[in-house]
Order: C-alpha cells, then sequence, then structure tokens
C-alpha cells in the first residue's frame, strides 16, 4: 500500500483544502488492486465549518463493478463551550446506478 495526503490553508481565506491519494497493490490472490482519491473543502461560515468532499474508489482485477464513489456535506457548529454538533448529508453511488443516501446528526462532547 502506498498512500500520501496534503492540506492547504490559504492566508486570504478562512478555508482549508485537503487531496488524499492511496492504493493497495496485494499479492497475487489476496485481493484486487484499488486507487482512492479524496478531495475535500472545509470552509468557515458564521459561527461553524461548513464541509464537503469527494471520494472514488477505482478496483481492478474483480470480475464485478466494485467502484465506489460519493460525496458528503456537512455543518458544524459549537452549541455551548461543551458541545458540538454536525448536521450532514452524503451519497454513495457503487458504480451499477444504486446510490445509497442520508442523513447523519453527530453530537460530540467534551468535558
Amino acid at each position: 500500500t502506498f498512500g500520501a495526503g496534503i492540506y492547504y490553508s490559504p492566508e486570504s481565506l478562512p478555508a482549508t483544502i485537503s487531496v488524499a491519494y492511496d492504493t493497495k497493490d496485494p499479492e497475487e490472490g489476496a485481493g484486487d488492486d484499488e486507487a482512492d482519491l479524496f478531495i475535500g473543502v472545509d470552509y468557515e461560515v458564521g459561527p461553524g465549518t461548513l464541509s464537503a468532499a469527494w471520494n472514488t474508489t477505482e478496483v481492478d482485477g474483480g470480475s464485478d463493478n466494485l467502484d465506489v464513489s460519493g460525496f458528503e456535506v456537512s455543518y458544524s457548529y459549537a452549541i455551548n463551550d461543551g458541545v458540538t454538533i454536525t448536521p450532514g448529508f452524503f451519497t454513495i453511488d457503487d458504480g451499477e446506478g444504486e446510490e445509497d443516501s442520508g442523513m447523519v446528526l453527530e453530537t460530540a462532547f467534551s468535558f
């Protein structure tokens, strides 16, 4: 396996841009080759952070189409000093025309 990632936070924007690339090349018979690309952006909006990300995984060597892609959007903000809430939406395409979509609500507590 090999992976690398970078992020950039320009001084002129209240944003962070992230890019990561990973590959997996297992030994013969131990699995399929995979390549994964992730691109994400976090942007400060009002009292919180708006985040958007896209991801794709390409799988080579298998008889089935195992490629997957998807995106997510979320907004994280502090309710008070000890509680942060993050509502979000995501969708995943399994490469065969089937999509799974959903919503999530994450609550983080710190003491």
